[in-house]
């Protein structure tokens, strides 16, 4: 019994002081035409140091670190356009999943402190709805969904999302975060940024040209070593070059008499605890009226004031009432419902009929009738002359 201790002590020791590690599979499912980064868990290289991976047994990448510290990276030429892999970490990270590159990816570290393996089993899982970068047309002024591809935010999901490499919003369900960053890029996006809290999916409201570009969604989790990429192209259609005053797809329109009241409808019967109800103008591009998670009611006056004390927010349904409504008041209206159980977009194009132009009109068809009038008259009498003389003749 004493043996059989002192041979369990012995392996501790040389277990120790080899460094080895037990080696770990772990399973990751990417959706194809996604991307994955697979970590080694290390936050520096050591010097000397040197990291592999291998796919199918096959050597793809590797990162070696000497004495001195100069680090070399370097991808075998056929994954080339594939993979990224990190000078500073030795992270892999694999682009555009395909089902051929479902399999067993494999990672050797070693260095003075010792060694370890990990391997991960990759498996791309089909879907119609990605391919590769998701490329998103929205007009101008009109707001857009990127979805997460979660149905549900599970806890130890933490997800970010960046707009050409700048953080823009972070989740992380553990710690009850759910923060958007409109604040950077010299505030292009301020007021624009929306999350679901239910899937993580990013509502961008009011699009914008300078808000074109690449969009990246990192979602990971706390258990996981892996991060699973999903990359959208958002480009912006100026409405001008659309058939500005066409009717437009989505778009309600609406006619008012100068002076009278108009309703545009939310389109639901009621408001959700979570709703956040925005109604934009495109006179002066600004926010109007606002219902903020079904408390907080608030009109504004618009960028120029001419608004102020025309607008009215039903605070049962959300729709907003313009009284004594003007030919100022005549254009596009946006209407944006973001909540966790909904999201709804609206357009609505107002056209407004002046008083001046009504009577004018008034007056064009009293004129066209009288004018009638007499034309008939003239006919009647002309016949009459002609019957006349025609009775004389005979």
């Amino acid at each position: 019994m004493q043996d059989l201790g002192l041979i369990f002590l012995f392996l501790l020791l040389v277990n120790a002081v080899s460094g080895i590690e037990t080696e770990v599979v772990e399973s990751v499912s990417v959706i194809v035409g996604d991307s994955v980064t697979l970590q080694t868990e290390v936050t520096q290289i050591q010097s000397p140091g040197l990291i592999e991976w291998r796919f199918e047994g096959y050597l793809i990448a590797r990162v070696d670190s000497d004495s001195n510290k100069r680090v070399q990276a370097k991808v075998t030429e056929e994954f080339r356009d594939k993979l990224q892999l990190d000078n500073q970490t030795g992270d892999l990270k694999i682009r555009n999943i395909r089902t051929a590159d479902s399999g067993l990816y494999e990672l050797d570290i070693n260095s003075a402190r010792g060694s370890s393996k990990k391997s991960f089993n990759i498996s791309g899982v089909l879907d119609s709805a990605s391919d590769g970068m998701n490329v998103v047309s929205v007009m101008e002024r009109d707001s857009v969904i990127l979805p997460s591809g979660l149905s549900k935010i599970q806890r130890e999901d933490q997800i970010t999302w960046m707009f050409k490499g700048t953080l823009i919003a972070v989740i992380n369900k553990t710690a009850g975060i759910f923060s958007t960053y409109d604040d950077v890029l010299d505030e292009r996006f301020r007021y624009r940024l929306h999350l679901n809290h239910q899937t993580g999916s990013l509502i961008i409201t009011n699009v914008k040209p300078k808000i074109s570009g690449l969009y990246e969604i990192n979602i990971s989790k706390n258990s996981s070593r892996y991060t699973t990429h999903k990359t959208f192209n958002v480009t912006s259609i100026d409405e001008r070059r659309s058939c500005r005053f066409g009717m437009t797809e989505g778009e309600n329109r609406v006619s008012a008499m100068e002076g009278n009241s108009v309703t545009l409808q939310s389109g639901v019967s009621e408001i959700h605890r979570d709703d956040v109800i925005i109604w934009r103008s495109e006179h002066g591009d600004s926010i109007i009226a606002k219902i903020d998670r079904g408390k907080v009611f608030t009109t504004l006056d618009g960028a120029d004031g001419r608004y102020s004390g025309t607008l009215e927010l039903d605070s049962k349904t959300g729709s907003l009432t313009i009284r004594h409504i003007r030919t100022e008041h005549a254009g596009l209206y946006h209407l944006d419902i973001t909540g966790n159980r909904r999201t709804i977009f609206k357009r609505f194009f107002i056209s407004v009929c002046s008083q001046n132009w009504f009577r004018y009109v008034m007056v064009v068809i009293v004129v066209a009738v009288l004018l009638l009038v007499v034309i008939g008259a003239v006919v009647v009498i002309r016949r009459r002359q002609t019957q006349n003389e025609n009775c004389s003749v005979i």
